[in-house]
C-alpha cells in the first residue's frame, strides 16, 4: 500500500505555545479555562483566520512548538532548536492548536487526523512560534 502526498500546506504563527490546562471548576458547577488560556486561544484563532487556510479534510498535522528560553539562562547557553524535554507534554500542546484549528473552521474535528508528529524546542528568540504542516494524503491502493 503506497501513500502519496496530494498537498503539503505550511504556515507559522507568531505566539509562545501555551499547553492547554485542566479545566477548572468555578461556582455553581460552571467549567472554565484559566483566562491566560483563554486569551492564547482566542490570539492562536485569530492568526489561524488571518492565514485563510482553506478548509479540507486534512489527514495528518506535523507541528513544531517554539518556546523562549527563560530569562535566567545566559546567553551562551541558548542554542536555536534546542530539543524541549521539559516544561509540559506534547499531546496538552498539540490539544489547543487543534482545537483552534476546529474553531476557525480548517478542520472539523480532530478526530478526523489520523496522524500527529509533535516536536517541541527552544528559540533564542523573546517570543515563541508554531510552525504546523497540514497534509492531504492519498491511500494508493483504496481506503
Amino acid at each position: 500500500m503506497g501513500k502519496l502526498i496530494l498537498e503539503c500546506l505550511k504556515f507559522k504563527i507568531p505566539i509562545t505555545p501555551m499547553p492547554t490546562p485542566r479545566p477548572r471548576l468555578g461556582r455553581g458547577g460552571v467549567v472554565y479555562n484559566p483566562k491566560s488560556y483563554s486569551d492564547y486561544k482566542k490570539a492562536l484563532i485569530s492568526f489561524i483566520n488571518v492565514l485563510n487556510i482553506e478548509k479540507a479534510d486534512y489527514d495528518y498535522i506535523h507541528a513544531r512548538f517554539y518556546l523562549p528560553y527563560p530569562k535566567t539562562t545566559s546567553q551562551k547557553k541558548r542554542i536555536e532548536d534546542f530539543p524541549l524535554k521539559t516544561n509540559f507534554d506534547c499531546d496538552n500542546v498539540i490539544k489547543g492548536l487543534c482545537d483552534a484549528l476546529e474553531q476557525s473552521k480548517v478542520i472539523e474535528n480532530d478526530r478526523c487526523l489520523y496522524a500527529m508528529f509533535v516536536e517541541k524546542f527552544r528559540t533564542t528568540q523573546d517570543v515563541g512560534r508554531i510552525e504546523f504542516d497540514l497534509e492531504i494524503i492519498d491511500e494508493e491502493d483504496g481506503q
